[in-house]
């Protein structure tokens, strides 16, 4: 007995996949020369149903006409809304079907109506809409459009579906939606500060009607904000908004605005408060800033008065020191110039020097004695005034100094200034600090220019102070007037600050003009009574001392 050899297991596997692979080709190829059967009647009617089913289920109500016009689909959210049966208009034209419907409801037939008359506009009549008013009452929104069937190449041969809907809770979440708009708007622009939403390329995205009013000029959504603002024409240095797009945290700045270009109410200069915050996306990257800017003016102007007065109050602690140690050696040198006057009366010359150490004694004096009462209102011993002897009395005492520092001494006293109500030894002190700050600004020489005149209207009179010095730095020129303030190594700082003192107790006011060569020229104005005469000279006076 031969025994066959044993074949191996994979080679009996790879027998059996190429025997049954070659029956299902031989299967497959006897399927594709045997005639496919057509679909049979039952597939197509279950398709039809499935499809019939798809359409019953949607929310939006579609109604399908064929090329003819005709009817062909009314799916159950049609039915619902038109309170009629798919049966009672399929194969109906839209005209057949309204002459045999009996609709309960003239809103109903209307919007039928409107249907059928944009059957024809197919392809452009999208989003339609039309209120529906319910029965209860109750507003309804519905929302149609009409597609034409057959693709690009369609036509009214092809059919046309039109789908509407209900979106009555779209438009009521859409008008909520506006009402509650207005309503911030309203806030927005109520707020009295100004607001303004940056975003990244810092275009104002919204703005209200405080920060048109604050910066009197009209500013536009897209604008820069640097620019519409006027602070510049590209991204201020100092700009908060930068800050918190960088740091995506709340920044601050203070900034005074030009009065050239946002004068405050009064002509001078307005001071605002820029605060900025971030508005965040969901991934908490700041996307925009809010810039909320507020007109500190007042404030400011408070703090400086309140600085101000405390200023005076350490003012008259000193004062009262000073006053003392003042008044007794001021007593002994005027006694001394009594004695002198008494005992060389005949002198001409002993005579008027007396006099001069009797009147700057007497002034020291109640220079003292005004010290002692900075923080009070200066008392007024008002009397008629010839400015221009005022004047020159100032002058004496300062002489030996426009000599001594090769000054040029210009003056240009009018002849016809009118008498005016004042405090002589006030008014004098106050000419004679401003000629002797101008002094001191001119130690190598210069001139100085002194001038006189009256208002047009005569309601006041104007005494000039010129010198052709260094000036005043811009950086100084809002502190020249704050007590103690001073650039000088043995100034006090107090000369002008009872200058002005002096202008505000007689119903004046000091002025400050920068010439453009250089130098300063301080205007001191007084009011002039109406009753005043005015007060006749020979001529002009015009003199150049050396």
């Amino acid at each position: 007995m031969v025994r066959r050899k044993k074949a191996p297991r994979n080679s009996l596997r790879c027998s059996l996949l190429r025997r049954n692979f070659s029956r299902s080709a031989a299967r497959s190829a006897a399927a594709e020369r045997a005639p496919q059967p057509a679909a049979t009647e039952g597939q197509g009617a279950t398709v039809l149903r499935h499809l019939a089913g798809l359409l019953d289920s949607l929310s939006a109500g579609v109604i399908s006409l064929d090329g003819s016009g005709r009817i062909r689909v009314f799916n159950a959210a049609a039915e619902r809304l038109f309170i009629i049966s798919r049966a009672a208009v399929m194969g109906l034209t839209f005209s057949e079907a309204e002459r045999i419907i009996r609709f309960d409801d003239t809103a109903l037939q209307n919007l039928w109506e409107r249907l059928a008359d944009s059957v024809w506009a197919a392809g452009a009549a999208l989003e339609l809409e039309y209120d529906l008013p319910a029965r209860q009452g109750h507003r309804r929104v519905i929302s149609y459009s009409v597609y034409a069937l057959g693709g690009m190449n369609w036509s009214l041969d092809d059919g046309v579906v039109v789908v509407f809907d209900d979106i009555t809770r779209k438009k009521e979440m859409e008008d909520q939606i506006s009402e509650a708009r207005k309503r911030l708007q309203a806030v927005f622009d109520g707020i009295t500060d100004g607001i303004q939403v940056v975003d990244g390329d810092f275009r104002v995205t919204a703005v209200n009607k405080s920060m048109t009013a604050l910066l009197r000029r009209k500013i536009a959504v897209g604008d820069h904000c640097f620019s519409a603002c006027v602070f510049g024409a590209k991204i201020c240095e100092d700009c908060p908004a930068a800050k918190t797009f960088d740091t995506g945290l709340p920044a601050s700045l203070v900034k005074k605005l030009r009065p050239s270009i946002h004068p405050a109410a009064d002509g001078g200069e307005r001071v605002v408060e820029i605060t900025t915050f971030p508005l965040l996306d969901r991934a908490n990257r700041v996307t925009q800033v809010v810039e909320y800017i507020k007109d500190i003016t007042d404030r400011v102007r408070l703090s400086e008065r309140l600085e101000h007065s405390r200023r005076l109050a350490e003012l008259g602690e000193m004062a009262a020191r000073v006053a003392h140690e003042l008044r007794n050696p001021l007593n002994a040198i005027a006694g001394a110039a009594h004695y002198l006057a008494a005992e060389h009366g005949d002198s001409e010359t002993v005579r008027k020097f007396t006099d001069l150490i009797k009147r700057q004694s007497s002034r020291m004096d109640k220079v003292a004695a005004d010290l002692l009462s900075v923080s009070k209102p200066m008392r007024l011993q008002l009397r008629p005034v010839n400015v221009n002897a005022v004047i020159e009395q100032a002058l004496d005492p300062l002489c030996e100094h426009i000599g001594g520092q090769d000054v040029s001494l210009s003056l240009d006293l009018s002849s016809r200034l009118p008498f005016i109500e004042a405090d002589e030894f006030q008014l004098e002190q106050a000419v004679q600090n401003i000629a002797r700050n101008a002094l001191e600004a001119m130690a190598d020489g210069g001139v100085l220019r002194i001038c006189t005149a009256a208002a047009a209207d005569g309601g006041s009179v104007d005494i000039s102070v010129e010198d052709s010095g260094q000036g005043i730095p811009e950086k100084n020129r809002e502190k020249v007037l704050q007590s103690f303030f001073t650039t000088k190594v043995k100034g006090t700082g107090l000369g002008l600050t009872i200058v002005q003192r002096v202008l505000r107790n007689h119903g004046g006011e000091i002025l400050f003009e920068h010439p453009a060569p250089g130098g300063a020229k301080i205007i001191l104005r007084l009011p002039v009574r109406q009753t005043m005469e005015v007060n006749e000279q020979p001529e002009e006076r015009r003199a150049q001392r050396a």
